[in-house]
C-alpha cells in the first residue's frame, strides 16, 4: 500500500507542488500543482467544463439506473442482467456511445468520466457483496472533476496544454511537469489543483502480494476493497458536519 508523502516539493511559478509517490517501489506516482494564478478566462474555461462534466456523470447515472431497475428484483439483488429490460448493465462501450458528441468537452475527457463511473459501480458491487451497506451512485452532481489521459496531454518545457474540445481554446498552464508525466486531473480542493501522474522506476517492489482498490469520494472519504473479499467504508459525514459549522 502506498505511503503518501505530502512534503512540499520544488516551487513552480509562485506555487509549490506536492507529491504523492510510492517511495518503496516502481510504478506511477502523482504530483499535485496548486493553480493559484489562473486568469479570469481560465477560470471560465474550467468552470464551464466542470459543469459539462457533471452532466456526463449524471447521464451515466441515469443510464445505469435504468438498466438495473426492474419491477421485480432478483433474489440475488445485484444481478448483472436487468429483469425488466433483459439487458446487461451498460459497459464502457455503451456509456461512451451514449455520451459521444453531446458535451462541450474533449472526447477523451468524457470517456474518462464514463470509466470512472463504472469503476465506482464495480467497487460498490464488491462492497455490497461483502456486506457493506452502500448505495450505487444516485446523487445529481452539479460539477465534476476534469480528466485527461496521457495521450491527450501536450507537454512542452514549461507548459502543459490540456484540450477542452473541438472548437474551444485549450487550457494552457505555465507548469514544469516531471519527466514521464502522463494523465492529468483537475481537482477543486479549496482552490484548483492539477494532479499529474508520472512514472517512477527507481526502487524495489513493496513486500506482500495482496491488492486493494480504493475509491475516494465526497460523502464517504474512502471505500476500500481487497482481493481477499474484505472491505471497509470510511465515512466523512462527521468531518463534513464540522466543516459546515466552522464555515
Amino acid at each position: 500500500m502506498l505511503s503518501p508523502d505530502l512534503s512540499p516539493s520544488a516551487a513552480v511559478h509562485g506555487c509549490k507542488a506536492r507529491e504523492l509517490a510510492n517511495n518503496h517501489g516502481s510504478g506511477n506516482a502523482c504530483r499535485i500543482f496548486p493553480l493559484k494564478h489562473l486568469t479570469h478566462f481560465q477560470h471560465e474555461q474550467i468552470w464551464s467544463a466542470r459543469l459539462e462534466a457533471g452532466k456526463v456523470w449524471n447521464q451515466c447515472r441515469d443510464i445505469h439506473l435504468e438498466a438495473r431497475t426492474s419491477t421485480l428484483r432478483r433474489a440475488l439483488g445485484d444481478a448483472v442482467l436487468s429483469t425488466r429490460t433483459g439487458q446487461h448493465w451498460p459497459n464502457r462501450t455503451d456509456l461512451q456511445q451514449a455520451t459521444k458528441g453531446l458535451y462541450a468537452m474533449h472526447s477523451q475527457s468524457v470517456q474518462m468520466i464514463c470509466h470512472t463511473f463504472l469503476q465506482n459501480i464495480d467497487t460498490t458491487r464488491k462492497l455490497r457483496k461483502s456486506g457493506v451497506k452502500i448505495r450505487y451512485p444516485y446523487k445529481t452532481k452539479h460539477t465534476y472533476t476534469l480528466m485527461w489521459p496521457a495521450q491527450a496531454v501536450k507537454v512542452t518545457e514549461n507548459r502543459v496544454i490540456l484540450p477542452m474540445g473541438r472548437g474551444r481554446e485549450p487550457l494552457v498552464l505555465n507548469l514544469k511537469l516531471p519527466e514521464g508525466a502522463g494523465a492529468c486531473k483537475l481537482v477543486f480542493n479549496d482552490g484548483y489543483e492539477l494532479h499529474v501522474t508520472y512514472h517512477v522506476d527507481d526502487a524495489q517492489e513493496s513486500p506482500g502480494t495482496r491488492k486493494a482498490c480504493v475509491d475516494l469520494g465526497e460523502i464517504h472519504q474512502a471505500a476500500v476493497s481487497t482481493d481477499s473479499g474484505q472491505a471497509i467504508v470510511v465515512s466523512g459525514r462527521g468531518i463534513r458536519s464540522l466543516k459546515r459549522q466552522r464555515s
